[in-house]
């Protein structure tokens, strides 16, 4: 009740009268039959206004006010909602496995650990397949021959396997992708320390490290327990999980988009040997992003690789990725270069051929 009300009230010759008598009284209600219950309703008017307590025992259940009392009234309902919304929760990771060159390094930490338990079992099978397999089986070191070599973090010798260089190819992909007859020389282009965990592609694996760079990875695998058991022969999937593994480090320790781009470049070949479309274009994708950005902002050669040839490589990725706008904007610098028919005869034609498929494709 406002206080304009209760002046207002105040001004009634009844309930003027009904406070007089209660003074009167000691405070006690008085009883009259006449007064219609005046004071029993001042009293409730009075609690519902200024919630007042009283020492007179409380109204029965069937007549105490059923709203709260306004004197403190009760937030507006808009203001408490039953339950305020959620916040939106974060989009949960794709499986690295399936994404190749997942971005956060706890995301890959966990998938690599993961095969690093797979490749241990897998390690025990291919053992005892070893130990049970016939003597007139042709020995698989044929093509494969393991040699030791320092970890360039390290420091300890660590088994690695290298293909021989004599392999029977029997064709190649406008990307360079060399289909051999007998072995898949891509499951071993990434070499890793069996003691360690440190993964690279053969060339960055054989180079000094930087101090600086070198304790950097030494505590960050002191860590991660990254550390995968050396296997003579490899399976596609063991050869993926090395070359995430030499992905994560090259992100940690090696500013080179172009080396990054190759390693994506192998895991896309090993998944074609495999036949597994969907993971080669996921790898190409990544690949076609690196090469860009290497065209962009790194200086040439990169180990023994030219501009002319990243940019044909760019452009071939982004064919088999179908993104022609891109493709063509590569080839066409090459193209338009005619010193490249002297300089780079093979490079030269065969992007001027893969710009005819395209432009043949588009009719």
């Amino acid at each position: 009740m406002q206080k304009a009300e209760f002046l207002k009230l105040l001004q009634d010759p009844e309930v003027c009268q009904a406070i007089a008598d209660v003074i009167k009284n000691g405070g006690k209600p008085v009883k009259a039959e006449s007064d219609g219950g005046t004071f029993a309703s001042l009293r409730d008017r009075f609690r519902q206004s200024f919630s007042l307590t009283s020492e007179e025992p409380a109204s029965p259940p069937a007549k105490a006010p059923t709203k709260p009392a306004p004197a403190k009234p009760a937030p507006p309902k808009a203001a408490a909602p039953a339950k305020p919304a959620p916040p939106p929760k974060a989009p949960e990771p794709a499986a690295p496995s399936l994404e190749i060159g997942g971005g956060l390094f706890g995301d890959k930490l966990k998938f690599l650990r993961s095969h690093v338990r797979q490749a241990t079992a897998e390690r025990e099978a291919q053992e005892q397949a070893e130990s049970m397999k016939a003597p007139s089986e042709a020995p698989r070191e044929q093509y494969t021959f393991i040699l030791e070599r320092p970890c360039p973090v390290c420091g300890q010798k660590t088994r690695v396997v290298k293909c021989k260089s004599r392999l029977n190819a029997e064709s190649t992909d406008i990307d360079l992708c060399i289909h051999y007859k007998d072995a898949n020389p891509y499951l071993y282009r990434v070499w890793a320390c069996e003691h360690c965990g440190f993964a690279a592609d053969e060339k960055k694996f054989l180079k000094p490290l930087p101090k600086k760079t070198q304790e950097k990875l030494q505590t960050f695998l002191s860590e991660s327990n990254l550390a995968l058991p050396f296997m003579a022969e490899r399976t596609p999937e063991a050869a993926l999980s090395y070359c995430e593994m030499a992905v994560l480090f090259s992100e940690l320790a090696d500013p080179s988009y172009n080396r990054r781009a190759n390693l994506y470049l192998i895991m896309a070949w090993i998944c074609r040997y495999e036949g597994d479309s969907a993971h080669e274009r996921a790898a190409l994708d990544k690949a076609a992003e690196f090469l860009d950005l290497s065209l962009e902002a790194e200086s040439y050669p990169v180990d023994s690789m030219s501009d002319t040839t990243a940019t044909y490589l760019a452009g071939a990725v982004h064919t088999l990725r179908q993104d022609y706008d891109k493709a063509v904007r590569h080839l066409s610098r090459l193209i338009s270069d005619r010193s490249l028919q002297t300089s780079a005869p093979n490079v030269y034609h065969k992007a001027r051929d893969l710009w005819q498929d395209i432009k043949k494709a588009r009719q």
